[in-house]
């Protein structure tokens, strides 16, 4: 049961929160602040609720799996840390774009952008770490804490990010009309092919960092 209640939190985030993350990571992209201001107004009566998605897993992992959550919390903790800065980056960004103007404005559009650019990178971090596996001895993790820090979780935190934009781009189109809906739509075809070459180049690499895989 706990299992599946985790499964299902896990994959409604990332379908949920992540046309969110998308949109942020488009948001500096746009070609005026009345596009910008349509692709994050899109979003606005959202984005809060979508989070609270990775609140019901973290929880979930602890109630259900707490040998499981003092590991994932040992091997990833700089990676989860970093991950929640990009979110609370992205939060405080998302208040301020409503109440700034100007130069003031594009600041905040810019924190929008590279905390919701951070949190997807991290969260691509934690789940090449986890594909890869920890280094446990009795129940303990006895690696280091910076085993995450390699090749394949990079390229796993990038893949995240082109899947989560093709996501906000998706949304753009579903939810927009006239030259942002047409904009979206070019964003999702490029995005489209930057998925698809992260997922070749992940599967390929997957056998040689996983034993049980290449098997």
């Amino acid at each position: 049961v706990w299992s599946g209640i985790l499964a299902l939190a896990i994959i409604m985030y990332v379908l949920l929160d992540g046309f969110d993350l998308g949109i942020g990571i488009l948001s500096k992209y746009a070609k005026d602040e009345k596009d910008q201001a349509r692709m994050i107004n899109s979003i606005a009566p959202f984005w809060d609720g979508n989070e609270t998605w990775l609140i019901l897993g973290g929880g979930c992992l602890l109630i259900g799996f707490p040998v499981a959550y003092a590991i994932i919390m040992q091997a990833l903790y700089l990676p989860i840390i970093f991950m929640l800065l990009g979110l609370i980056l992205r939060g405080v960004a998302f208040e301020f774009i409503f109440k700034s103007a100007g130069s003031q404005r594009k600041v905040w559009i810019n924190f929008f952008h590279y905390g919701s650019l951070i949190a997807s990178f991290f969260q691509g971090v934690i789940l090449g770490e986890f594909i890869q596996g920890f280094t446990i001895e009795d129940k303990r993790f006895v690696g280091s804490s910076m085993d995450w820090l390699n090749p394949f979780c990079i390229i796993v935190g990038l893949a995240l990010i082109s899947g989560y934009t093709l996501l906000g781009s998706g949304w753009l189109v579903m939810k927009t009309t006239g030259k942002i809906h047409d904009w979206g739509r070019k964003m999702s075809t490029y995005s489209t092919f930057v998925v698809l070459f992260f997922m070749l180049v992940v599967s390929v690499y997957l056998p040689f960092v996983n034993a049980e895989i290449f098997d």
